[in-house]
């Protein structure tokens, strides 16, 4: 009796499987990182769950409340300011740059800005409850050709709260099933398209416009992290500037080797999908003592990355801001994977920087499954 073609190749896939997981040799390891993998996959599910459930509380208990208690628009001018710098903090990573002045209920908006951001900046002013006007006094620049800018992070908009990211993920999944199983033809082709990029703007809290270009290839995922240390700038870029000391208080990067020919250019090697090693090779492009780092990978890589890493003075020590691109294999698939799993560059670079914290604070981590102290990391 001939069976199919679908028949033989699932118990191809099946027998597969079998042989790959039950090695004798390394089965048991494979199926111990497969535990481990099931394992995040649903630690990782628990903890969106529940900061989407904690947000829609907190988002229904504000409606609520407004509801019951609307904003007091009839305000002093001191408090009118607080609300207006709240309301600026929360939308801009730095607003050093922006002065407010408030004087009857006008606001004065002065500083320095991105003439692409300006606008932007000007309409959350006036959306704050008792400004009666807002006064345009901004100094705008195509590009960010002085300081202030360059030490400014952009706004980063777009971006959905949990529970309106769990929504759109659902939502999503629905449409594109119901395109895909219920309709036909034109219909079904545009409301599983539809569905398919809601999900997953829900799931990687991208604009549809970044998806996009992503998915073109016009653009590299954009990472981006600051985190203050208590710790003198003095030594923070110390140990950033000594590349190959990562692997001893980095969970994720397993080995660092320096070109012997030239310092600034050095071979990683670090944590990548299922347990396996990525290699690649770096150099160091521009270094500003006590200022800045930048890198890049050298042409041919399988992961391009570039990035750089900014130290400032701080009152509780030393602010880093570290900025990094890179294109993933797959393109905005394989990111979305990565994501999802964990495996991404934003998620690792979360993991070790509270390593490197820890390191520089207390004099001591834990890395690679025993303890390490600042003693043992050489400069």
């Amino acid at each position: 009796m001939s069976k199919s073609p679908a028949s033989f190749s699932r118990g191809m896939l099946l027998g597969a499987a079998l042989v790959y997981f039950w090695d004798p040799r390394r089965g048991r390891a494979r199926r111990a990182r497969l535990r481990g993998f099931w394992d995040h996959l649903r630690a990782k599910e628990r903890h969106f769950l529940t900061r989407a459930a904690h947000d829609a509380k907190s988002r229904a208990h504000g409606v609520v409340e407004r509801a019951r208690h609307p904003p007091v628009t009839d305000v002093g001018d001191e408090v009118l300011e607080a609300r207006v710098r709240s309301q600026l903090g929360r939308a801009l990573a730095r607003v050093g740059a922006i002065a407010v002045t408030v004087r009857d209920r006008e606001v004065w908006v002065r500083g320095v800005a991105l003439a692409s951001e300006a606008a932007g900046i000007l309409k959350l002013v006036q959306s704050v409850p008792g400004v009666l006007e807002v006064h345009d006094e901004l100094e705008r620049h195509d590009t960010a050709d002085i300081p202030a800018l360059q030490r400014a992070l952009p706004a980063r908009t777009g971006m959905w709260p949990p529970s309106i990211q769990l929504g759109a993920i659902a939502g999503g999944a629905v449409m594109a099933t119901w395109g895909l199983l219920a309709k036909r033809g034109v219909t079904g082709a545009l409301l599983a398209t539809a569905g398919s990029a809601l999900a997953l703007r829900g799931g990687l809290n991208l604009r549809i416009g970044e998806l996009v270009d992503y998915a073109a290839a016009r653009r590299g995922i954009e990472v981006t992290k600051t985190l203050t240390v208590r710790a003198s700038i003095e030594r923070v870029f110390g140990l950033w500037r000594h590349v190959e000391n990562f692997p001893r208080f980095m969970q994720h990067v397993q080995d660092v080797v320096i070109d012997e020919q030239d310092r600034n250019r050095s071979h990683w090697k670090v944590d990548g999908p299922a347990g396996r090693a990525i290699e690649f090779d770096s150099m160091i492009t521009h270094v500003a003592h006590l200022r800045e780092i930048g890198w890049r990978t050298v042409p041919g890589q399988r992961i391009e990355h570039a990035g750089i890493v900014r130290f400032e003075p701080d009152l509780e020590g030393t602010r880093v801001t570290i900025r990094m691109t890179y294109r993933p294999p797959g393109g905005m698939i394989g990111h979305a994977i990565a994501h999802v799993l964990g495996w991404d560059p934003k998620a690792r670079l979360d993991d070790d920087m509270v390593r490197m914290k820890a390191l520089l604070e207390q004099g001591r981590t834990r890395t690679h499954g025993g303890r390490v102290a600042m003693k043992d990391v050489l400069h």
